[in-house]
């Protein structure tokens, strides 16, 4: 009971598929001229190229796995193989992430506005992800997606206990947060929101590493969350709060949309970036 009873954790010491992809125009100039060669389900491949690698040219995803087959391509993965793509959990794609400022850890900030530098870490698969590919997701609503940043540690119980909630598996948890925050579960379900879960902090308040993402899934396998390592403390040290869990709201341009203030968190809202993404999203 005293896992709810407290809200946050003081910090401690030892800190340390939904984009549209650009398609090719395949229509005849103004001046009659003839048209480009033919790109039948407009994924960026040409009808020539699917028969060279036996793709469906009317499908943009042959084995569905959830990956345009021109992104698998550029990926080195098998678009004809369902178990081969480019992320194992399923986390999103974006095909122009190339073309955004990538911003520098350098210049970043926590102010409204401020870009989150473009950064990978390895999730539980032992994969990493760019975080730039939860970028301008657009889910099955046709609503762009916005993106939650859930910094955890091990030690933390509180921690511990929004992830159950997030999860849905334990009725202690969903009767405790759910009155204050009725619609985020399900808004995360359907990708209102992303809600990326970075494990920060180990047992010991020392940075975490991959086995203890491991041990997190374990108590915590919730595949609809993608659960990150930060073991060099980029995001922890850039992004950090008074303590733990903390969170921060992200837009889709990956651009900071709200970061809690001190006097921000009352008995109502605990978690103000989670308020606001049930009230406002």
């Amino acid at each position: 009971m005293l896992l709810f009873l407290t809200l946050g954790c003081d910090a401690q010491a030892g800190d340390g598929v939904g984009s549209d992809a650009a398609t090719e125009d395949t229509s005849s100039d103004t001046t009659g001229g003839p048209a480009g060669p033919s790109d039948a389900d407009q994924d960026g491949l040409t009808d020539e190229q699917e028969a060279e690698h036996g793709t469906d040219p009317h499908n943009v995803d042959t084995d569905a796995d959830g990956y345009w087959d021109s992104w698998e391509l550029t990926e080195g993965t098998d678009p004809l193989d369902y178990d081969s793509r480019i992320y194992t959990g399923f986390w999103p794609y974006n095909p122009d992430k190339d073309a955004l400022d990538p911003g520098s850890w350098d210049a970043a900030g926590i102010d409204v506005g401020a870009r989150v530098p473009r950064e990978a870490f390895l999730d539980r698969h032992g994969e990493l992800v760019d975080l730039y590919d939860f970028t301008n997701y657009v889910n099955a609503d046709d609503q762009r997606a916005y993106v939650m940043f859930d910094l955890s540690a091990q030690w933390c119980g509180p921690c511990h206990a929004v992830a159950d909630w997030l999860w849905g598996e334990y009725e202690f948890a969903l009767g405790y947060f759910d009155p204050y925050y009725p619609t985020v579960r399900e808004k995360v379900a359907r990708r209102r929101v992303w809600w990326i879960t970075f494990l920060v902090q180990n047992n010991d308040g020392e940075p975490a590493a991959w086995a203890d993402v491991a041990v997190w899934y374990d108590q915590h396998p919730d595949d609809k969350i993608p659960l990150l390592v930060d073991p060099d403390g980029l995001i922890f040290s850039h992004y950090r709060g008074s303590g733990f869990p903390h969170f921060m709201l992200i837009g889709p341009e990956m651009l900071v949309k709200y970061r809690p203030g001190p006097d921000d968190q009352t008995s109502s809202n605990p978690y103000p970036p989670v308020g606001v993404v049930d009230e406002y999203l």
